[in-house]
């Protein structure tokens, strides 16, 4: 089995987890720092015989897909590449993110869910979100807002909200919050709520809600994605975290 690459700067939290599944399979898994040397890492990543590499944090991924010459559709609409896989025309960039998500709703969530999105707004993942019933958002800005509702396949796209009452009124009516980061209001948690977090959440929300789907498990499908793809190896999201 070739070896696949982990490019990071600073912390690397899906380092371990990728390590661990892979060296049960025989897999390598080999961390480095690219810094200003980015280029070169992508570039070189093929012809040193490994498999694809996975890149962590947005603002390298960022500057993976500006680098890279072919990109797959979703890191082309995203420009950001959180994975590359090598072929015979060299790296290619992958954006697994929203797939994962996807999979995410396919797995654990039941059909026909109303979704309210509440945090930091992230367009580059509302393909995800193309099996669901509706999704309304929740924003700090209208502009922010208005993106988010925008990039939102139109099928499922519902209504925007900024002021707090709007938002617990769309929170009232929904059967799961996407949680994506910054604030979680408190107020907004419901005893039928589940919370698909993206993003850690506080301690107190826990017991505020029917159910808590971790970050962890968001990762772990974003992993298992880039093994597919990099080395046609399908191994469940449990190999990669106990969930």
């Amino acid at each position: 089995m070739r070896p696949v690459a982990y490019l990071h700067e600073g912390e690397a939290p899906a380092f371990s987890p990728l390590l661990a599944a892979l060296a049960r399979h025989g897999g390598t898994v080999v961390p480095s720092e690219p810094g200003t040397a980015l280029e070169a890492a992508l570039f070189g990543l093929c012809p040193l015989g490994f498999a694809g590499a996975w890149i962590e944090g947005e603002e390298l991924s960022a500057r993976a897909a500006g680098l890279l010459a072919e990109l797959e559709p979703e890191a082309r609409h995203a420009l950001r590449a959180d994975a590359v896989v090598c072929g015979y025309a060299g790296p290619r960039g992958l954006f697994l993110a929203p797939r994962a998500l996807a999979r995410l709703f396919e797995r654990l969530v039941y059909p026909g869910v109303r979704v309210l999105w509440l945090g930091e707004p992230r367009p580059e993942l509302a393909a995800g979100l193309r099996g669901v019933t509706r999704v309304d958002v929740a924003a700090r800005l209208p502009g922010e807002g208005e993106a988010l509702l925008g990039a939102l396949p139109e099928a499922v796209r519902g209504e925007l909200a900024l002021r707090p009452e709007a938002v617990r009124a769309l929170a009232a009516r929904a059967d799961l919050l996407l949680f994506t980061g910054g604030m979680l209001p408190n107020e907004v948690l419901s005893p039928y709520h589940t919370v698909l977090a993206l993003a850690p959440i506080p301690k107190m929300a826990y017991q505020a809600v029917e159910r808590v789907i971790e970050p962890e498990r968001f990762l772990a499908e974003r992993l298992a994605l880039f093994v597919e793809e990099a080395l046609g190896l399908e191994l469940p999201p449990q190999a990669f975290y106990e969930l």
